[in-house]
């Protein structure tokens, strides 16, 4: 569907943003072509990640097929990508309308949650089956990349889900008072993938994944991504964007016509260290003045560094002229 729509003549700004993250990817499995017409989403993620690298001043050798980035310098980095999906039978993350928005949004958090772990144990798996054995990616850094594209308003659960699957820390906006100075935040050690099933959380709180060195996430990084960068002025769409709002639990709302809206690539993105990593990524190889990244203390605290006005959320409404 956003293939199709993409191919159409007015989105030819949002082609060429699409163009510029591919820069310098190669095609090395000869499926990559086909996978991005036909499910869009983990191949868009994929062209996505190669342009942030590049902000990142990290060149990817193409010369690798697998897994999907090998970084060679300034620090030998190895990435895998993928993408919180629905559940079978679930909805896509595309299509939605004022029907999907969320009642229960602790309900929404928490199978947002399952979703990433399941995303990431099976390019765990990946890793220990198959990844950990390739001379270039034995004894280096290995990070998995999730994107949020597991349900029609995906990006409505911005970090919660995340921070709550790896660090196993629930911020809970529910049970938070409205005048209370902080958001009410505990520590959860399961998300309930059905009324009989929990799942474990709390990824990076032990051992268990110290072959995986961090995770790298976004829900932010879709089709509204891709229109926000794109150099239309002229188009008939206004960005409403939520900031952090100093000493307020409320955050900052900011609308603007697309001619007056700015967003960087980067905005959105979040990189969360594992402290129990066998191979730990050194400071600032992923450190970026628009992204937030999580380390832990030695207390057991996050620590999060992040720009003041971090792109938290981003919504679009775009008008359609009648002829």
């Amino acid at each position: 569907m956003i293939f199709r729509r993409l191919m159409e003549d007015e989105y030819a700004p949002e082609r060429a943003v699409l163009e510029n993250w591919a820069k310098g990817f190669e095609d090395r499995d000869g499926k990559f072509v086909q996978e991005l017409q036909l499910t869009f989403e983990s191949s868009f993620w994929e062209l996505y990640l190669n342009a942030a690298l590049r902000t990142w001043g990290l060149v990817p050798d193409m010369a690798f097929t697998s897994p999907d980035f090998v970084i060679p310098q300034p620090t030998w980095l190895t990435m895998e990508a993928t993408i919180a999906a629905p559940p079978k039978g679930g909805a896509p993350a595309f299509g939605y309308d004022v029907r999907d928005i969320p009642g229960d949004f602790s309900k929404f958090n928490a199978d947002a949650a399952v979703r990433i772990c399941n995303s990431f144990d099976a390019k765990a798996r990946r890793y220990r089956n198959y990844y950990s054995a390739l001379p270039h990616v034995s004894g280096a850094p290995f990070v998995i990349a999730i994107a949020a594209f597991d349900r029609p308003l995906a990006h409505f659960a911005a970090s919660r889900p995340v921070i709550a699957a790896i660090y196993g820390l629930y911020h809970d906006e529910a049970a938070t008072l409205r005048d209370a100075e902080r958001v009410a935040s505990y520590n959860v050690a399961t998300a309930a993938k059905s009324e009989t099933v929990d799942i474990p959380v709390g990824l990076f709180c032990d051992d268990s994944y110290s072959e995986v060195s961090a995770v790298i996430y976004s829900s932010l990084a879709t089709w509204g991504k891709m229109r926000a960068l794109a150099d239309n002025p002229t188009a008939l769409t206004i960005y409403r964007s939520f900031h952090p709002k100093e000493g307020s639990l409320f955050p900052e709302v900011r609308t603007a016509q697309k001619c007056d809206y700015q967003e960087n690539l980067m905005d959105g993105l979040w990189v969360l260290h594992n402290p129990f990593a066998k191979h730990p990524i050194a400071d600032g190889v992923l450190s970026h003045p628009r992204v937030a990244e999580v380390r832990v203390a030695q207390d057991g605290e996050l620590q999060i560094t992040a720009p003041d006005d971090f792109l938290l959320l981003r919504m679009l409404m775009s008008v359609t002229p009648k002829p």
